[in-house]
């Protein structure tokens, strides 16, 4: 907005001036100067101003112009910037409240800023939409945690018929069929442990956490399945690393994240953590190229999103991830 005042200002000063100059400059070419002889009051010449003449007078006049253009331009630059700031007031503002909402709180919606009711229909809108993504999701969240909670008796009856009959079926029937009740059960138990992060039930003891002992204790596993996938596992963690999290919540968040890295990723997998830089946190970056050519739903399943319900459940510890150039990067920051 300041930059279209700046610009409305300088194109009709410049045009203008530009008028003005052409018209005199005109003028002063004409034919039509006439004076009287110094010896002979009566008589009247007729002349023009030399071409000489005419670029001096218009010399000084484009310096005159200069002295008023320069300052005029300065006020029109401070009045422009003053007019923007204070008519996006208010719109920044509004994306202040915006970019603080999360889905448990989108339903209270944003304030209307003050002395501002052209943008009151605006927010109104705005928060009605706001107020029914926030139920949708509220009762996403409810279905699904009623959904798991109904599995799991279902799910543990059927495990333990299942292991009762196990000495009557063929053992690679009775291993599939625990195998994929296992599967089931894994499922139904993130689900639920999702549900209760999102609706802000979860439950969670802070305390030191041993992140390098952590780490060394997943290592040998997930490099099997690394080799099974055909991947190489990159394990470079800084030794006496120690975090403040829930134990049983962290090691879930790395399961997550290193499953999804096997499930995506081609190549080496790396995972780094350290120290940052002012010694008060650990930054733990997983990355990992991505298979296949479609990147668009990389990130959009359960294991990422379990992973940031937990994070915002934790409370001081941050999440991010991102795709770029083929490359997916997962950074976890945990206090220290």
């Amino acid at each position: 907005m300041a930059a279209w005042w700046v610009l409305s200002v300088v194109m009709i000063v410049g045009l203008l001036f530009a008028a003005a100059h052409w018209h005199l400059d005109g003028e002063l070419r004409k034919d039509g100067r006439d004076r009287s002889h110094a010896r002979h009051p009566e008589w009247t010449i007729h002349g023009s101003y030399t071409d000489a003449e005419v670029q001096d007078i218009l010399g000084e006049l484009m310096t005159v112009w200069l002295w008023i253009a320069v300052p005029l331009l300065g006020a029109s630059v401070g009045v422009g910037y003053f007019i923007a700031a204070r008519s996006l007031r208010p719109v920044r503002r509004i994306n202040r409240e915006l970019a603080a909402l999360d889905p448990l709180s989108c339903a209270r919606g944003v304030q209307v800023p003050e002395r501002d009711a052209e943008l009151a229909l605006l927010v109104s809108h705005i928060n009605d939409l706001l107020g029914r993504v926030g139920n949708s999701y509220r009762e996403m969240a409810d279905f699904s945690s009623r959904v798991a909670h109904e599995l799991r008796l279902p799910l543990t009856l059927l495990r333990l018929r299942l292991e009762a009959l196990a000495p009557e079926l063929p053992p690679e029937v009775s291993e599939d069929l625990q195998e994929e009740i296992r599967q089931l059960s894994q499922l139904v138990e993130r689900s639920l442990l999702m549900a209760k992060a999102e609706g802000g039930t979860l439950e969670h003891e802070i305390q030191p956490v041993d992140l390098s002992a952590l780490l060394e204790d997943l290592h040998d596993g997930y490099a099997i399945l690394a080799a099974e996938a055909g991947l190489t596992l990159g394990w470079q963690p800084d030794p006496g690393l120690s975090v403040l999290s829930d134990p049983a919540l962290l090691r879930q968040i790395l399961h997550n994240l290193l499953g999804n890295a096997i499930r995506h990723g081609k190549g080496e997998i790396r995972l780094e953590a350290r120290l940052v830089a002012d010694g008060r946190r650990v930054r733990l970056a997983l990355r990992n190229r991505i298979a296949g050519g479609d990147t668009s739903l990389l990130g959009t399943g359960m294991g990422l999103r379990l992973v940031r319900a937990i994070v915002g459940a934790l409370g001081d510890t941050s999440f991010q991830a991102e795709e770029r150039d083929g490359v997916f990067e997962a950074t976890l920051e945990l206090p220290g």
